[in-house]
């Protein structure tokens, strides 16, 4: 425990995830000789929490993205938005377009395995939003490593479809 700082310094604030804490900083009891190392660790998770989660919660001034997918055939799952390490993206709407000229495709959107919405619909050549006024889906929602936001054309043209998502950071 006399080196917790020198066992962090090769890595990087962006590399660090929060089980590094806790692989570095082991136990750590309240006695005398421990004292520098609690200090240590705490200056270390302040600033990673100002470098991953400056806001708290709260959108990343200048993180937001629009990111679009086209869809597969045969049902298969395409994978929008995901998050890496400790990201966390709050999705703040979603629209489904639809290239082809003759039908509509229907469309699974999922969070992770859980299905958000299990007929979202794309009208022929034209771009339809996901509203939450349905019940289908409630915004915002947030999509993070362990929950991929995906989708797949359950009937229609699947690669006629694609799944436009907008969503901001509020954790990098």
């Amino acid at each position: 425990m006399g080196e917790v700082r020198n066992q962090l310094k090769s890595q990087s604030l962006e590399a660090v995830v929060p089980q590094s804490f806790e692989d570095v900083g082991g136990r750590v009891f309240p006695d005398e000789p421990s004292l520098a190392d609690q200090l240590d660790l705490t200056q270390i998770v302040h600033a990673w929490q100002a470098t991953h989660a400056p806001t708290y919660g709260n959108p990343i001034g200048q993180s937001s993205q629009t990111v679009t997918k086209a869809g597969a055939s045969g049902e298969a799952e395409v994978t929008v938005l995901e998050a890496t390490k400790s990201q966390v993206w709050r999705v703040q709407g979603i629209a489904i377009s639809n290239s082809g000229g003759a039908a509509p495709v229907e469309c699974k959107i999922l969070l992770g395995d859980l299905t958000l919405a299990a007929g979202a619909t794309g009208n022929p050549s034209s771009t339809n939003p996901v509203n939450s006024q349905n019940g289908v889906i409630t915004y915002p929602f947030f999509v993070d490593l362990n929950s991929p936001l995906k989708f797949a054309v359950i009937s229609g043209t699947g690669t006629d479809a694609a799944l436009i998502v907008n969503a901001i950071k509020v954790s990098q």
